[in-house]
């Protein structure tokens, strides 16, 4: 059992999770476009789907108008401050992200169609470049970080779905099931921000994996034990493949920033709704504790909360680290040959490293990085001691 576990390819198991994770996003009606082979050459294609994505739309604004119409005055009658602010920060993010996702399938879908697209071409270039076969997505790093992932979305469905049992009638099953596919939506824009994050920095891995492999290997080629002259033959497939690689470089940096624009907004508002939102249900369950009868499964609810934040900075973290590792490969070092345009060449090369690096900023705010994650770490962990610490002097603990 161990040794066929070995065998095992993670790239494979990460395709596998993107397959069941995209089918669960065209369920909840996120994704209204269906990626399939073509028929000429067997690659994988996104076209759109215009039946569904009218159904997926007409769906989505049924269920926001029956929240809108049997939910919120629900919320209005709470009296409770706490669970009040609570409910409202849910229902509000949920609505917003509903109107977000509206938006982008009615105005933002060709674009969207493109850049799938883009994804899928850029990764299909990689893979004739390099001479290795390779089957599946990025390596371990993104494997291990998907797998969190698909767990935390297993809970979340998990815990949803759970609020459909025991419900007195027709109606009260309706309008939860509405609320749950407006809730589970409005997450997804989170996910789908880190499989696009996460998608950026496995095309940067490859593209680092071929030049440091491959293309050094090249390089080191063109050197002569006797320092004779290098046939032109040699330099040129050479400078095709250098020629190749700031192509990729450059393409992968400018599919980068189109998803980060077209994405950029609407992650930043469900990820502030959902900080808020984290932090009032962190408060209730150290406080108010008495109120939910399964604790464990509202720890669960802080802890995979606090999870999708910190997988998200960890996916830009890592698109944004991959674009930098090529310029520390030293490759400056290799020996090159004496001719003009080679020279030209090997600097245009270095020179677009340097300029197309890929960088997010939400909003040119603030730049995503290791000091994000442990700000937010450091913030959440001093908020639960002060939560702590008023429990225990007002006797509530």
């Amino acid at each position: 059992m161990i040794e066929r576990l070995r065998k095992v390819s993670l790239p494979a198991l990460s395709a596998v999770i993107l397959f069941c994770s995209y089918h669960y996003a065209r369920i909840l009606g996120v994704i209204c476009f269906d990626i399939g082979q073509r028929t000429s050459d067997k690659s994988l294609v996104a076209r759109n789907q215009h039946r569904f994505k009218w159904f997926c739309l007409s769906v989505r604004l049924i269920s926001a108008t029956s929240v809108c119409c049997f939910c919120a005055p629900y919320v209005a009658e709470i009296e409770d401050p706490y669970e009040w602010m609570l409910q409202c920060l849910r229902l509000s993010a949920s609505l917003i992200c509903a109107a977000c996702i509206v938006v982008v399938q009615i105005g933002y879908d060709k674009e969207l169609l493109l850049l799938v697209n883009s994804f899928l071409r850029l990764f299909r270039r990689l893979r004739r470049l390099s001479s290795l076969k390779r089957i599946g997505f990025g390596g371990k790093r993104e494997f291990f970080l998907l797998t969190f992932k698909f767990t935390c979305l297993v809970y979340e469905l998990y815990c949803e779905l759970g609020q459909l049992w025991n419900l007195p009638d027709w109606l009260s099953f309706f309008t939860i099931a509405c609320e749950i596919i407006l809730e589970i939506g409005s997450l997804m824009i989170i996910h789908i921000g880190f499989f696009g994050y996460l998608s950026v920095a496995a095309l940067y891995s490859e593209a680092n994996r071929f030049v440091r492999s491959e293309l050094r290997r090249q390089l080191r080629s063109l050197e002569r034990p006797g320092g004779g002259p290098v046939s032109r033959r040699q330099l040129r497939i050479v400078e095709n493949r250098l020629d190749e690689c700031i192509s990729v470089y450059d393409e992968i940096e400018r599919v980068g920033r189109s998803f980060h624009r077209l994405l950029e907004l609407p992650v930043l508002i469900i990820l502030i709704g959902k900080i808020f939102a984290t932090t009032v249900l962190s408060y209730e369950v150290i406080i108010r504790a008495e109120l939910y009868p399964s604790k464990v499964g509202m720890w669960g609810l802080v802890v995979k909360s606090f999870a999708d934040v910190i997988l998200l900075t960890l996916a830009v973290h890592e698109a944004v680290s991959s674009s930098r590792v090529i310029r520390r490969l030293s490759l400056e070092n290799c020996p090159i040959s004496d001719h003009k345009e080679w020279h030209v060449k090997w600097e245009m090369f270095l020179s677009r490293l340097n300029f197309f690096e890929f960088r997010v900023r939400p909003l040119g705010l603030f730049e995503v990085s290791n000091e994000v994650i442990l700000l937010f770490l450091s913030s959440m962990i001093t908020y639960f001691t002060y939560v702590v610490q008023y429990g225990i002097q007002t006797n509530l603990l």
